[in-house]
């Protein structure tokens, strides 16, 4: 489809140079006209066959190759403007697939923070239930002391409280009391 309208282009531009050397030679003849208008010689046959043969040797030397050099420029310039093109796409496709890779990192540093923290939570709550077992242990520990001590201390007492009372009823009474 480009094809077809360089092509067209390249015609168009052969038929504007082919019109502007006629225009000039019409010029030309009308210059040489306005001397002697009804004299057609042999020079202005002369002339048509120089300028004819002039355009054939124009066409072969200067035009046919520059227009083939801005044909090929442009299919350079098109070339190139692709091939930019497919860069383009391809760094896009490139940054998508670092974005879901960036994507993916993330979403698995998440999950492995999640499980250290679930680990460090459940690590806490042992060490926590430890230590309260632990401190019950040590208060059991305590209470059966000062049961035992109480005890202790009860039977030393209960013998130094007969002896007290037995003192106390016998000041009190004025008279010594046997138990």
């Amino acid at each position: 489809m480009i094809l077809e309208g360089d092509m067209s282009f390249m015609n168009k531009k052969k038929y504007h140079i082919v019109f502007f050397l006629l225009l000039s030679l019409l010029f030309a003849s009308n210059a040489l006209a306005a001397e002697d208008l009804l004299s057609v010689d042999k020079t202005v046959i002369i002339e048509i066959i120089i300028f004819i043969a002039a355009i054939f040797i124009l066409n072969a030397l200067v035009f046919k190759p520059f227009l083939g050099l801005i044909d090929r420029r442009h299919k350079l310039t098109r070339g190139a403007i692709e091939e930019a093109e497919e860069l383009e796409r391809k760094v896009k496709g490139i940054i998508e697939e670092y974005d879901q890779k960036l994507a993916e990192a993330r979403a698995q540093a998440q999950e492995e923070r999640s499980k250290i923290v679930q680990e460090a939570e459940s690590a806490s709550s042992a060490m926590i239930s430890r230590a309260r077992e632990e401190a019950e242990g040590i208060l059991e520990e305590a209470k059966d002391k000062l049961e035992a001590e109480a005890g202790v201390m009860k039977e030393k007492l209960k013998g130094e409280v007969q002896l007290l009372a037995k003192d106390i009823a016998s000041k009190v009474l004025g008279k010594e009391v046997q138990a």
